[in-house]
């Protein structure tokens, strides 16, 4: 029994010190992965946050253009408009629409639908047509045209632009395009 206890008492040889540099080692990386894993959940966050600004962008475009679609005249002129998207009474967005006219035709008297009271007011009456040029075409007041409306909305706080492109069919009064097309 005595040696045993000799055995267990003799002196611990010389340690090398690789468990302490396998413990930096692995400290060292641990750190490269949590500041690696923040740095990728902070640019997650960043991406996230500007797709968020470009669909309320996106969002308040859509509206300017459907607040301009529903005035009468607005779609044919150029126009701006500012949207309170958070309703703080500040504008968050800049918009600007631009139309090109795209296709434009006078309506025929004959192609009227009286029952719809939007082509009422588009009826001319039968006039004298002796010695008047132009005077027996059919045509009504009305014409019909197509648009292309080019949208830039910018967001304010983050100058995020969108650009977006709307085709709006629309009946204008005849003399707005005369100068395009046969009236």
């Amino acid at each position: 029994p005595l040696r045993k206890a000799h055995a267990m008492r003799t002196p611990p040889r010389r340690q090398q010190g690789a468990t302490l540099l396998i413990g930096l080692i692995m400290l060292v990386l641990l750190t490269l992965m949590a500041t690696t894993t923040f740095r990728l959940g902070k640019s997650n966050l960043q991406i996230v946050g500007n797709m968020q600004f470009r669909n309320e962008t996106l969002r308040a475009a859509e509206e300017a253009v459907e607040a301009a679609i529903s005035l009468p005249g607005s779609v044919y002129a150029a126009s701006t408009a500012n949207v309170d998207i958070n309703a703080d009474g500040t504008a968050d967005v800049a918009v600007a629409i631009t139309p090109t006219l795209q296709q434009a035709h006078v309506l025929k008297n004959s192609a009227l639908n009286l029952a719809n009271t939007g082509q009422l007011g588009c009826t001319l009456g039968t006039a004298q047509a002796f010695g008047i040029v132009g005077a027996a075409t059919g045509n009504s007041l009305c014409a019909l045209t197509l648009y292309d409306l080019k949208v830039v909305a910018t967001e304010a706080s983050t100058s995020t632009s969108v650009e977006l492109r709307q085709g709006v069919s629309v009946q204008v009064p005849a003399d707005t395009v005369c100068s395009l097309v046969p009236c």
